[in-house]
């Protein structure tokens, strides 16, 4: 009968082979965590990569960034002087008119009864002062013939009369006059920008009836701050992007304000263009306004200034090290603003500051 049982030295056999076989498994474990610790020390400070610029000198140009709107050289409001009726209305909305153009005709049945009842007086006032010149002739040629008082009395009542009928006539050119008022005439060759007055409405003084505007030539209608006004003159360049134009066009301050307005703080300004545009009134425009240009200056991003109090600092990358210098800049509202001390040509500026400190190890990306 066979037997199922091991012989003793079978089963030593299998212990060792599975204790030498997890000898081995530690030993290439102690191998390779000690292989690990000899290339990668955890022990030692890592370098951090950083992104840097090299600092260089270059040409700099200080330019303001605003924006404006377009407007036309003059534009005029138009109002009534009187009240009245609109019996006739003229040009619309976008339409051209020229000089003393009819824009709206008031009802007229008023003033032209006053001016009928003024030429009634001063025809009447005419009449007075014939007779009253008759008289006078008359009573010189009477001569010592006519008593003193009575030549007297033909002469004043000649003068009377005469005072009269100036009176009269005045009051008959202040009736001309009110009458013209209420024919509304354009004052200037132009655009109907604005119209808001229709036939059969009722005008008051106060209300605006029409805008017109000289579209021959377009400005730029911006303002700047008063932090920067008292570097803005006229004659300054400056390049000009309309909305939805890609390509930038050349243009010219040509008026500064001589206040600032205390309640927006800026000091307005106008640009004309370089060359004739046409383009529609209110359109906003870009505007960067060439404030200098200096043929060697050393600039770094605003991004990599660090301020602290009233000191400011760079961070540099030096012999794989972080250092910090502290500097003198020219503020300036722009993405790169220009270092006036601090730093030198072919310094390595750290562009995120956040991201290391001094003394740091640090590598450029």
């Amino acid at each position: 009968m066979a037997s199922n049982q091991k012989t003793p030295g079978t089963q030593v056999s299998g212990r060792r082979k599975r204790r030498f076989g997890w000898m081995v498994a530690g030993f290439l474990l102690v191998a390779a965590v000690s292989a690990y610790a000899y290339l990668e020390r955890p022990w030692e400070e890592k370098p951090v990569r950083v992104s840097v610029e090299i600092a260089e000198q270059d040409q700099l140009i200080q330019a303001l960034a605003v924006n404006g709107r377009v407007v036309a050289r003059e534009t005029i409001q138009v109002r009534s002087a009187v009240s009245g009726m609109a019996v006739s209305v003229g040009a619309g909305e976008g339409e051209s008119v020229s000089a003393n153009e009819v824009l709206v005709q008031l009802d007229t049945a008023q003033p032209r009864a006053l001016l009928e009842q003024a030429q009634a007086a001063l025809d009447a006032g005419l009449v007075r002062q014939q007779q009253a010149e008759a008289n006078a002739a008359r009573a010189r040629a009477l001569g010592e013939n006519t008593p003193r008082s009575t030549r007297e009395d033909a002469e004043l009542a000649l003068t009377e009369a005469s005072n009269e009928v100036s009176r009269l006539a005045a009051a008959l050119d202040q009736a001309r006059s009110q009458l013209e008022q209420y024919t509304i005439k354009s004052p200037i060759d132009g655009v109907v920008l604005d119209r808001s007055i229709d036939r059969g409405q009722l005008v008051a003084t106060q209300t605006n009836l029409y805008t017109v505007a000289d579209l021959s030539e377009l400005l730029v209608e911006t303002n700047v701050d008063e932090l920067y006004s008292s570097r803005i003159s006229n004659g300054l360049d400056v390049l000009l992007r309309p909305a939805g134009n890609t390509v930038a066009q050349e243009g010219t301050i040509v008026f500064t304000s001589p206040t600032v307005d205390t309640t927006t703080g800026g000091r307005a300004i106008k640009i004309a263009f370089g060359t004739p545009v046409d383009l529609p009134v209110g359109l906003t425009v870009n505007a960067n306004i060439i404030v200098s240009e200096i043929d060697s200056a050393i600039s770094v991003p605003r991004g990599a200034i660090v301020t602290a109090g009233t000191q400011s600092h760079l961070l540099l990358l030096e012999d794989g090290v972080i250092r910090e210098q502290v500097i003198n800049f020219a503020d300036w509202p722009a993405e790169r603003v220009m270092v006036t001390d601090g730093i030198e040509p072919g310094d390595v500026v750290v562009l995120n500051p956040s991201s290391v400190v001094p003394g740091q190890l640090a590598v450029a990306e």
